[in-house]
């Protein structure tokens, strides 16, 4: 399954720890197979949620259910109440996540804070873990003896057994119509629940994302100075797009990073997303001729020089280069990522953002695009002895869960009218300096509703995303080993693929010739690639197949 995306070396040092304390330490009582009572037939034979899609407010351009965003041009001026009483009568509830911004200040000094427990009916006591030392403290606390009642779960070695250990099995409050308890946990789209089921059961509160995963992100204003058409229709096009895109003159360069030209070459030749499964026998990307002729071209693509030359140094700031217009394009980039481009360039005039769409390698045809998981991470809920105090969690996120336009979802992302935001002319909330401070408590990261398209005082923008997601998301294909556990993912994975595009990055440098890229493919399988297959095929064999 997905996890949350960390640092190789905290993953590192958080997985080992983790690994360490589930083999030996508090979870021995779990037996050995990391596997046990996880199989995919167990699994399949779980009732999931009823999908319930929230109607209280109506988009300006609908989603789907294959993925495709519902957009909004301005914030619904309704913001009907979606929790009609307060989820807790003054009791205390604790949780842990990570965070990516300053800690904000204490609910002494955070009025956001206060008034969020004020709707909650709880006192919200949060441990908030720099996202960068997350890895880190989660096997920490784990190890200890005292949960958090909710916590931001990461995907480690013998990850089932940790859940059916410590945490909630939440059949019994979710399970089909029960979640009905929970409308705003049942808008959750299935495909991000999927991800929430081990060892026969629901363990989880899944915090889901969109479909598409990833955007094709371009400067429009340099493609159009450039002269070049921002949708190449080919391979040949496509290169002779990033040539005209560069300049090093002009210190510009199409692409800022090999993963980025890498991940646009990959849709072109047709790679699998990830694994690709043809009658319950997995072949991992990398074991492709798709990908050894996306290395070649790679390889071509650097010796054009329209990559940045500082693409392989690991602290480039590719974002900022963007920003700056040293470089036109990012096609590694999270689709969350429009709003933040829009933010970081207010004070830009030149700047448009665009997106690309991706050809087939002959300009037949659109591209597959790769679904995305869904899902960005899940809540555990630590074991309680009542089941009252878990419906009490489950109440607490249900109103974090609360949908786009609702009058709970404008509160937790923009607080207090006047105070952490104010109503622009067209109606759309907009953040104080104060706001921008107090609001950043990381309780998306704990519960969350399905996104939507919709940037502050931009309605083109819902236009653009919704239209180029319409486009891709027909193409799109999943990985078949989503929903599936790997325990040699968990704990084998990370260095081994660390290795493997390291010397990918030889390889695409000169430094070592392509004839390599076998060898690399055969230490890969060894280190784990083999035996991520055998998970993956032995679960499915239990199953029957898909």
């Amino acid at each position: 399954m997905t996890g949350i995306h960390v640092s190789r070396r905290t993953f590192l040092a958080g997985a080992a720890g983790a690994a360490a304390l589930i083999g030996t330490g508090s979870l021995a009582g779990c037996g050995g197979s990391s596997n046990q009572g996880n199989s995919s037939s167990a699994n399949a034979s779980v009732k999931l949620p009823t999908y319930i899609r929230y109607g209280g407010v109506k988009p300006d351009l609908p989603g789907t259910d294959a993925g495709v965003d519902a957009g909004f041009r301005h914030f619904p001026t309704s913001r009907p109440k979606s929790v009609p009483q307060k989820p807790g009568n003054g009791e205390t509830v604790t949780g842990m996540a990570n965070i990516f911004y300053a800690i904000p200040p204490g609910r002494d000094r955070n009025s956001y804070w206060a008034g969020l427990d004020d709707r909650l009916g709880v006192n919200l006591d949060l441990q908030m873990v720099s996202a960068a030392d997350w890895a880190t403290k989660f096997p920490t606390v784990i190890a200890g003896n005292d949960l958090p009642d909710l916590i931001q779960m990461l995907i480690v070695a013998n990850y089932p057994a940790l859940l059916e250990k410590r945490f909630t099995r939440l059949d019994e409050f979710l399970s089909g119509d029960a979640i009905k308890d929970y409308p705003n946990l049942a808008n959750i789209p299935t495909s991000a629940w999927k991800q929430t089921v081990y060892n026969g059961g629901i363990y989880g509160i899944p915090i889901p994302r969109g479909r598409i995963g990833n955007y094709n992100f371009i400067r429009l204003d340099l493609f159009k100075a450039a002269g070049v058409s921002p949708e190449p229709k080919s391979y040949e096009e496509l290169v002779e797009t990033t040539k005209a895109l560069t300049d090093p003159k002009k210190r510009r360069w199409a692409l800022a990073l090999p993963v980025q030209a890498r991940q646009l070459l990959g849709r072109v030749n047709g790679e699998p997303n990830v694994w690709r499964e043809e009658g319950g026998k997995f072949t991992h990307a990398y074991e492709t001729q798709e990908f050894k002729q996306t290395v070649n071209d790679l390889v071509a693509m650097w010796k054009s020089g329209v990559i940045h030359p500082d693409a392989f140094n690991p602290s480039q700031p590719f974002k900022q280069l963007f920003n700056a217009g040293t470089v036109a394009m990012d096609a590694w980039g999270g689709y969350t990522g429009w709003t933040q481009y829009i933010l970081d360039n207010q004070n830009n005039p030149g700047f448009e953002l665009g997106l690309m769409p991706t050809h087939t390698r002959d300009g037949s045809q659109l591209a597959r695009w790769t679904y995305g998981s869904g899902f960005y991470s899940m809540t555990g809920l630590k074991q309680q002895d009542s089941p009252e105090k878990t419906k009490l969690m489950l109440r607490v996120l249900n109103y974090l869960a609360a949908p786009f336009g609702t009058d709970e979802y404008l509160y937790r992302l923009y607080g207090q009218e006047g105070v952490d935001h104010n109503i622009n002319a067209d109606g759309d909330p907009v953040l104080t300096a104060k706001g921008t401070t107090n609001t950043v408590l990381p309780i998306r990261y704990m519960a969350d509703a399905p996104g939507v398209l919709y940037q502050a005082g931009r309605p083109q923008d819902a236009d653009t995303q919704h239209a180029w997601q319409s486009r891709e998301i027909p193409t799109c294909v999943d990985n078949p080993a989503l929903g599936l556990f790997s325990n040699t993912f968990a704990s084998k994975n990370t260095p081994v693929d660390k290795t493997f595009q390291d010397g990918i990055n030889q390889i695409v440098q000169g430094r070592q010739p392509v004839s390599t890229l076998d060898n690399l493919i055969t230490v890969w399988r060894q280190g784990a690639g083999d035996g991520m297959r055998r998970d993956y095929e032995d679960q499915l064999q239990k199953a029957g197949g898909r």
